[in-house]
């Protein structure tokens, strides 16, 4: 496959086709909470906008929300806002995910390794990648220090390979209750646990209790 750069951007937002003003608003408030959370590898779930970059979106136009509530679309006297849509906030969440990920190339001169050993290690399910638009991006949770996180590889083949990338991305950093030792004042993400040098066995039950549910 050819690599190129991502090209999504919240100035490239602006230019989303087929979304109202308010949307394209509301796209761009939740792609620069997504940026930050995944940047400091926090939950995408639990994402606030920073007050410095908050975008609040606009109200649909009362012709708009008159429009649809005339085919049945809002329950009468139901507010409607752009910014509470949790389809917009998964597309922003989705393309700022492709965007603070990496390349094949990124990812091979970050292991010290050849790009054709990180697509056979995506292959192989021994690293994290989502293939788009003719490229792979592998999400920067998955490695520490120049290395994958310990584990990874079993972690990754016990997680339902159907499983969406947002929701692989959100569970290695979302605190779990049962990755909390006696010595520990809170308990610990995946990511958090397998760094600490814990037993990778103890995360690769709780991702195959995923497909259980």
């Amino acid at each position: 496959m050819t690599e190129r750069a991502s090209t999504h951007s919240s100035e490239s937002l602006d230019h989303v086709p087929d979304h109202t003003i308010a949307e394209k608003r509301s796209l761009a408030r939740w792609y620069a909470a997504a940026r930050a959370a995944l940047a400091l590898n926090r939950p995408l779930t639990t994402a606030a906008t920073p007050t410095a970059i908050r975008r609040l979106a606009t109200d649909l136009s009362a012709t708009e929300t008159a429009a649809l509530r005339s085919v049945g679309a809002f329950k009468e006297g139901a507010p409607v806002r752009a910014d509470n849509d949790p389809l917009i906030r998964s597309q922003a969440e989705f393309m700022a995910l492709l965007e603070e990920s990496l390349s094949a190339a990124e990812a091979a001169k970050l292991l010290h390794v050849d790009v054709s050993r990180v697509r056979q290690r995506l292959r192989e399910r021994s690293l994290l990648g989502i293939e788009y638009e003719g490229s792979w991006r592998l999400p920067r949770f998955q490695f520490e220090r120049r290395l994958a996180i310990p584990g990874l590889a079993q972690i990754l083949r016990a997680l339902p390979p159907d499983l969406f990338p947002l929701d692989i991305a959100d569970w290695f950093v979302l605190p779990d209750p049962d990755l909390q030792l006696e010595s520990d004042a809170a308990p610990l993400n995946p990511r958090q646990w397998l760094l600490s040098g814990r037993p990778v066995e103890t995360v690769v039950t709780l991702a195959r209790d995923l497909s259980r549910a």
